[in-house]
């Protein structure tokens, strides 16, 4: 067979299924609807009948659905979703630290527009948040942290108008140790403010591997701090002097609850004897 393409002047195309193998055309391509007949020898013809503009517009539908899958992926890519996760203990160079921060308790979600508030006041610093309970062992409402920014690491001296600027802006000052070693992790991504579904990503990506590494292992890693970078999240668990990165406002706090917990431990003593 072989077919016989016509361009009529009346706007349509129509496609004839022969015997030979060539093809011919007539008239005009203006047309705005087609009309397609496919003959076989042993049944009539049929019609069928396509208008330009719905092909236009189901093509430009795959294109827009290709181009948001693509861009999903990559951005989720950005986000780090497939990173590596790499945890391991290990000396570390963020100690000691001098940091101006303010306080949380409540849903560690709220701490984000601190982080903003933060960002705005120096945004050419580091920022830190250190987390002093566990989500999965302790009430939403009762959850402590101190978040802040990094005015100065190593041996190096805070800038005397930055520290003014913060406390200006309600912040304290706190110094803090380096510790021996720590058990550490990096989720990588790039520009940390506006990307804030890389934060997500990062928390549920790598706090699973930092337990199972910590229980595994059986060490005492307290508390966790993260470091928000240029180029990602560092993840920093002490594996000594803990109490001393406990901020002044939750020591007492910290105290208090070791008090409690040796009455009751004692309590249970006496009860036995």
């Amino acid at each position: 067979p072989h077919i016989w393409v016509f361009l009529p002047p009346s706007n349509s195309l129509v496609f004839h299924l022969h015997q030979h193998h060539t093809i011919h055309s007539a008239g005009s391509a203006s047309n705005f609807v087609r009309h397609l007949f496919l003959e076989d020898w042993s049944r009539d013809p049929i019609m069928l009948t396509v208008t330009l503009p719905d092909i236009s517009w189901l093509m430009w539908l795959v294109c827009l659905l290709v181009m948001l899958i693509t861009t999903i992926l990559v951005y989720l890519y950005y986000c780090g979703l497939w990173s590596s996760i790499m945890v391991s203990t290990s000396e570390t160079e963020y100690g000691p630290l001098t940091m101006a921060y303010k306080t949380i308790v409540g849903p560690y979600k709220n701490t984000g527009k601190f982080f903003t508030e933060i960002f705005c006041l120096l945004p050419d610093r580091e920022q830190l948040g250190i987390y002093y309970d566990d989500p999965e062992e302790v009430q939403a409402s009762q959850l402590r942290c101190a978040v802040g920014s990094v005015l100065a690491k190593g041996d190096a001296k805070p800038v005397p108008e930055e520290m003014e600027k913060m406390t200006r802006n309600g912040f304290k000052i706190v110094h803090l140790p380096k510790p021996s070693y720590v058990v550490t992790a990096t989720f990588p991504f790039s520009n940390i403010m506006p990307n804030f579904l890389a934060v997500f990503v990062a928390i549920y990506n790598v706090y699973p591997r930092l337990r199972d590494y910590t229980s595994q292992r059986n060490l005492c890693a307290y508390p966790t701090m993260e470091v928000y970078t240029d180029c990602g999240i560092i993840f920093l668990m002490p594996l000594s002097r803990h109490d001393e990165f406990i901020v002044p406002e939750f020591q007492k706090e910290q105290i208090s609850m070791a008090t409690t917990g040796l009455e009751n431990y004692g309590g249970s003593l006496d009860a036995e004897v």
